[in-house]
């Protein structure tokens, strides 16, 4: 690559030509042509969604679409440098060197503001190595990368390279369920930004086209969208519910994360192997119950609405350290308000709910009013009375509506409030059947 000029090269071709400073070997497809078991990670790193599970070695399955997705293994870099960034989609990343060594800069998240700049396409200085008077104040960390050593980069952490030496090193962009809540905020960023730059097309597009218009530039801009990670999320959940082996604690049971908080049970949890250098069978099962347990299950949150629609009390043992008490009141709360209403509108306008808890707990809602659908049609007796004994107080007409229950309850409205009802009602017929 020179430039904005990309070729396809073999490697002998590279090689010869790795006196030009400009000349980066990029989107190699390693994978593709040697497969996962060249070189074996380090177990810190092994826990990676994007580069180390099943289905990232199938592509019909593979979110990402494809080998290297948004990663580079392994890479060349002969005197070479980055500009300043951050790693692609909030994810993390490492780097092993094979040889070579490397200076680094890095700082925590939110110090890159004072590199901010107006004359770059990034909006920041391309070389942070001309401004060392701003060093201190934004807690630049700088460090020499040798032979043999890996360096971990946290999401969000921006930093700047540079290569010492004719240098070869592995590198991955990676992420897990430590880190999935803060690539799906940058999702959501990113969506909003692309949304804007479209807004003068908006009316060109059918609501549905326009949204399938967004997620394309999504994925084409950060290797990754919206529905390419709900994808992601759901394969993990999938693989993890099918884990063999369950850890069981002699105090807190299956109540994992419980156990996790506990410094009490650390001896108990490294005792169930004795490997140190990679994750064992049991090491490996014991990770996956604890991100699997991290999720709530269908059959949950169909629990969970029957309880918060109904005088049913939820069992004690429903939650867990993880998913608190906080959580399952926001999402009763929610599920409340949809019964009411007979509609998923208040879960899709949720500020305080990701994207894959509106889809979530809206399928769960949605199948609830199906269901609910389906018992015996109301015979609605409604009389609209003028004149009556409210009039004289409200000078208002005044509406009687008589459920069709054994009590022949009877309900009173006047008309804004009756206007209110109405429009529920409609609501809850369309939420049920959108055809009528």
């Amino acid at each position: 690559m020179n430039g904005s000029d990309y070729k396809s090269t073999t490697l002998t071709e590279f090689l010869e030509n790795m006196g030009d400073p400009k000349v980066y070997l990029k989107d190699w497809h390693f994978q593709n042509q040697f497969g996962t078991s060249v070189y074996k990670l380090h177990p810190f790193f092994s826990r990676d969604f994007v580069n180390c599970e099943k289905w990232t070695t199938e592509k019909s399955k593979n979110p990402f679409g494809d080998d290297y997705r948004f990663n580079r293994k392994p890479t060349l870099k002969f005197c070479y440098r980055t500009k300043f960034h951050a790693d692609v989609v909030s994810s993390y990343s490492w780097s092993a060197n094979i040889c070579g060594r490397k200076k680094w800069f890095m700082m925590p998240p939110g110090n890159e503001h004072f590199f901010k700049c107006n004359f770059s396409e990034s909006g920041f200085v391309e070389d942070i190595r001309d401004f060392p008077n701003l060093f201190e104040q934004a807690e630049v960390v700088t460090f020499i990368q040798e032979p043999g050593e890996i360096v971990f980069v946290p999401s969000n952490w921006y930093h700047q390279v540079h290569n010492l030496a004719d240098t070869i090193s592995i590198n991955h962009n990676w992420m897990n369920s430590t880190n999935l809540h803060i690539v799906h905020k940058f999702l959501n960023q990113r969506k909003h930004d692309v949304k804007h730059e479209l807004r003068d097309c908006l009316d060109s597009f059918q609501k549905n086209e326009f949204d399938e218009k967004v997620e394309e530039l999504l994925f084409i801009d950060a290797r990754l969208n919206i529905s390419k990670f709900l994808q992601l999320c759901e394969l993990v959940k999938e693989s993890r519910s099918k884990s063999q082996h369950e850890y069981l604690c002699k105090v807190h049971s299956s109540d994992i994360w419980q156990c996790m908080l506990s410094p009490d049970c650390y001896s108990s949890i490294s005792s169930i192997c004795s490997c140190s250098t990679s994750f064992c069978s049991k090491c490996s099962s014991f990770i996956e119950q604890l991100e699997f347990s991290t999720m709530f299950t269908e059959d949950q949150l169909s629990k969970l609405y029957d309880c918060a629609t109904t005088s049913e009390r939820l069992p004690n043992e429903f939650a867990d350290g993880e998913k608190d008490f906080k959580k399952l009141i926001q999402y009763g709360e929610y599920f409340k308000a949809c019964q009411s209403s007979y509609s998923t509108d208040y879960i899709q306008k949720a500020a305080d709910l990701n994207e894959e808890e509106k889809v979530q707990l809206k399928n769960i809602v949605t199948q609830k009013l199906v269901e609910a659908s389906g018992k015996d049609d109301i015979n609605w007796n409604v009389n609209i009375v003028i004149g009556n004994s409210h009039v004289a107080k409200s000078l208002r007409p005044i509406i009687t509506i008589k459920m069709p229950t054994n009590e022949g309850e009877t309900f009173e409205f006047d008309i804004d409030s009756f206007a209110q009802f109405r429009q529920q009602l409609a609501s809850a017929v369309l939420a049920v059947n959108p055809q009528e």
